[in-house]
């Protein structure tokens, strides 16, 4: 899993090595793009516990082809399955899990799913590295808006934006470094990337199109109705 993250694209490489995708295929290969981002949800999803049935339904594949792609990933990252099974039972065992920063959270059967239990420490372990980002980025005088996912929106002058990025993506690359316990060869670092937005430009996510197209015909047929309203009163 780790040489996987240590190519330019892990989701890509999982599916060389399960031979879903051509070994020299790269992402503009035609059907690649595709391909990868099915390994992507199917990658992200089996790690806490997505189930063939509902794998095949996000997929659009049959029940089939979802339950083989799982047990793809469960044989290629054993390693990574042994110790997930061992933090479930050790979380069901003991009734608490805990971040490398010490938060803490009660476990039990009646309390959290399976999926929840595993899924936690990859989520827990992810707010730990954005926390102290976030510290470290406040301290050096950066001005952060927000987090959006899995990445910091920062606003910066414009003679000045390329130098707090740099700075940022440097702080979130210690702070895994520390989450991590990372060796000095750097094995346990995260890297980041990024993308630079200017007047009059403005952030978006595709991903969000269809809802703010939503919002903003719900505004207009909502001020409609009440302009409407008030012709009528008057």
């Amino acid at each position: 899993m780790l040489d996987a993250y240590h190519t330019s694209d892990p989701y890509l490489k999982f599916g060389k090595t399960v031979d879903q995708i051509p070994r020299d295929a790269t992402r503009k290969t035609p059907g690649v793009e595709q391909k990868r981002d099915q390994l992507k949800v199917m990658c992200l999803g089996t790690q806490y516990g997505m189930q063939a049935m509902t794998l095949s339904t996000r997929l659009g594949v049959t029940y089939l082809e979802a339950y083989e792609m799982l047990q793809l990933h469960r044989g290629l990252f054993s390693q990574y399955w042994h110790w997930s099974e061992d933090w479930l039972q050790h979380s069901l065992t003991s009734g608490m899990m805990h971040t490398v920063f010490g938060w803490q959270c009660a476990t039990g059967i009646t309390e959290l799913s399976e999926r929840s239990i595993r899924n936690w420490p990859i989520q827990s372990t992810c707010a730990d590295c954005f926390r102290l980002a976030y510290v470290w980025g406040t301290r050096h005088g950066l001005t952060l808006i927000a987090p959006v996912h899995d990445a910091v929106l920062l606003e910066a002058p414009e003679d000045r934006i390329e130098a707090d990025v740099a700075l940022m993506r440097e702080i979130m690359r210690r702070a895994s470094r520390v989450i991590f316990n990372a060796t000095a060869d750097g094995t346990f670092e995260l890297r980041t990337d990024y993308k630079i937005i200017r007047y009059p430009d403005r952030f978006t996510d595709s991903r969000g199109t269809e809802l703010w197209n939503t919002v903003l015909k719900l505004l207009a047929e909502r001020r409609q109705r009440q302009e409407a309203a008030v012709r009528e009163a008057s």
